[in-house]
């Protein structure tokens, strides 16, 4: 009897080894974070916050009084002052009810209502929006692409060859060639894009995605068609979303979809609630993806991109599983 139950335990053991990844990436994780060579000092300055890392990144800008920008939230080292007294519009006339999703960092700035949107949106935009915050050292151009580290398309139904192509990947998301400002082409975050704005074709809730709000913790629990989903790609993207005590609906910020530590790796189940589903290991991604994310990998008509399910964990209404296909998993 001891032996069928060693026996039964050790398959189980093999199960879920099986079901676990163990990707090892060939290059630094931190990857285009490493600034230059400057490394982490580049984002969070030891000592004096943006004054540290070589004073205001626009000349003549004049220190901001506020304290956030000089290093007091993460001892971040870059000028968040100038992001934040811009008024950013998502969207256009698409989605939240035509109108548009809007960032104003100005109303309520630095409080503790709004610091997710501070330290998750307003941090990353003062290196990344390239128009009013322009003192990041960086070449608008993706580093994977420049340093040759995309992934070829791989398997029977993948294509043969270079997935991107040759002009670059902006990474100036409000100077990206385009008008100055503009923001209308880049994914809503803040408020305005929270989990009430994905009611496609019914509300996640109907699907079995469901949270309680308790001052700024998000519990969430899953059943049905969404549980499915879980236990075929996992929703860490979703554990990411984020409330404040004013806005209590979760809610999208930059780190909601990107890690800003782990440029080419996703490592599952640190640090995150249940609603990571089954998933465990270490999973190939890439631009600092906060999920499995690889447009190299093998895929087929039955183990769907690991790019495409990304996606699909919030606009969950053209997911596999909302239309009752559960034979389809995931080719991470």
């Amino acid at each position: 009897m001891k032996r069928i139950m060693l026996v039964v335990l050790f398959a189980l053991l093999a199960v879920a080894m099986a079901s676990a990844q163990a990707f090892i990436p060939s290059t630094d994780v931190l990857g285009a974070h490493n600034n230059g060579g400057r490394g982490c000092a580049g984002c969070h300055a030891p000592h004096s916050g943006g004054r540290g890392n070589g004073g205001d990144l626009v000349a003549g800008s004049g220190v901001n009084t506020l304290g956030g920008a000089e290093g007091d939230y993460h001892l971040w080292g870059q000028d968040v002052s100038l992001i934040t007294q811009e008024t950013l519009q998502f969207g256009g006339g698409f989605g939240n009810g035509g109108a548009g999703y809007t960032v104003n960092f100005v109303a309520g700035q630095w409080t503790a209502s709004s610091l997710p949107a501070i330290s998750g949106i307003a941090s990353c935009l003062s290196c990344h929006d390239g128009n009013v915050s322009k003192g990041a050292m960086m070449m608008n151009q993706s580093y994977e692409q420049q340093a040759g580290l995309l992934p070829n398309g791989n398997g029977k139904y993948a294509v043969a060859g270079a997935l991107y192509g040759t002009t670059p990947i902006p990474t100036l998301l409000g100077n990206d060639g385009g008008t100055p400002g503009d923001y209308l082409n880049d994914h809503p975050v803040g408020p305005n894009a929270n989990l009430n704005g994905l009611d496609y074709p019914v509300s996640l809730g109907t699907y079995g995605l469901n949270y309680t709000v308790a001052g700024t913790a998000i519990t969430w629990t899953t059943s049905g068609k969404y549980a499915t989903f879980v236990t075929n790609y996992g929703a860490p993207a979703v554990n990411g979303l984020v409330v404040d005590t004013t806005n209590q609906v979760p809610y999208v910020v930059c780190t909601t979809c990107h890690n800003q530590h782990q440029m080419n790796v996703y490592s599952a189940g640190k640090g995150l609630s249940a609603i990571t589903g089954a998933a465990t290991g270490t999973y190939a991604t890439y631009f600092f993806v906060n999920s499995p994310y690889n447009p190299g990998a093998a895929w087929t008509p039955t183990a769907a991109p690991s790019t495409t399910q990304f996606c699909r964990q919030c606009h969950f209404g053209v997911a596999n599983e909302a239309f009752g296909v559960t034979n389809v998993t995931t080719a991470f």
